[in-house]
């Protein structure tokens, strides 16, 4: 499991990627401009910087039979925008506005970290120092489950590890432009650490779960685990399947000020003049129902 000392891991499962994807340039900007960017409040700036994003198909197979062109975004259509953060020492030259203090049990003091963003599909290795930031465009309650999967194709118990006391006492509203940051930068310790559990592990299993409404679950310091039957009962009603596209460019990129103040201060709102997610998922959800995305996370062997 991803350990992070008091933590006890990620959160996940698989993800299905639907047959149709976006084939061109105009559906691809299509897709994060009306999905994503016309949701957030205006910026101060007149234009920006381009940004592309590029269908990633689950197989060479279905890539080669992907749809051509794009297809309108849907009444039923969801965006919701994922960024994994790999942390690595910082050096010079990194914006020490965007750094991160990374607290340990048990360390010396603090060490300056920088996150990286990585994409959705990376390895990750044996002691990688990670976080995940997630933006969803559309009003309701963040819910984050994560379990082990192993190489028999079997899997662990699985664990409410968002939200949880610690990570705003439990306030998991989302919001258009809202960011949230998984583990919170307030969190002790403010990120999850890579530790496998058992010589086959082979991932974990991450579900982003988003409601109308909260669930009536007990929020405590610790992840609360979640029975089967009722992980069973979730993804039965609400498991959607997904389109996965990658910003372009964007894995290397380190975090930036505006990033790390949205995460940490409820009021501060992304802008449209604000870096956009390194992952979308595109989803078929209509308005005011759950949606649960099941997505996978690799450990390299």
């Amino acid at each position: 499991m991803i350990r992070v000392f008091a933590l006890s891991g990620f959160a996940g499962a698989f993800l299905f990627l639907a047959p149709h994807v976006f084939g061109d340039e105009e559906g691809t900007r299509l897709l994060w401009d009306t999905g994503l960017m016309a949701k957030r409040p205006a910026g101060k700036t007149a234009g920006r910087a381009p940004i592309k994003y590029r269908p990633v198909a689950a197989s060479v197979a279905e890539a080669k039979s992907a749809a051509p062109a794009a297809a309108p975004l849907r009444p039923e259509d969801a965006i919701l925008g994922i960024t994994f953060w790999r942390l690595r020492p910082s050096i010079p030259g990194d914006d020490p506005n965007a750094r991160l203090l990374v607290l340990e049990d048990g360390a010396a003091g603090e060490i300056q970290f920088t996150p990286e963003r990585i994409e959705a599909d990376a390895p990750l290795t044996n002691g990688d120092r990670v976080r995940l930031t997630i933006e969803v465009p559309r009003g309701g309650y963040l819910y984050v489950l994560d379990r082990e999967q192993f190489g028999d194709g079997t899997t662990g118990p699985a664990y409410l590890i968002y939200p949880n006391w610690q990570t705003r006492q439990g306030d998991n509203a989302v919001a258009a432009g809202r960011l949230i940051e998984i583990p919170d930068q307030r969190d002790r310790p403010n990120h999850f650490r890579v530790r496998r559990s058992r010589q086959d592990q082979t991932g974990e299993q991450l579900s982003v779960f988003v409601t109308p409404k909260p669930l009536d679950l007990k929020i405590t310091r610790k992840p609360l685990e979640i029975s089967e039957a009722q992980v069973a009962e979730w993804e039965q009603k609400y498991a959607v399947t997904g389109e996965r596209f990658e910003l372009e460019g964007g894995a290397g990129k380190t975090y930036t000020a505006a990033e790390k103040q949205a995460g940490s201060d409820r009021s501060a709102l992304l802008t449209r003049d604000d870096a956009t997610p390194q992952t979308l998922y595109r989803v078929q959800a209509r308005a005011g129902e759950p949606l649960l995305l099941r997505l996978p996370i690799r450990l390299k062997p």
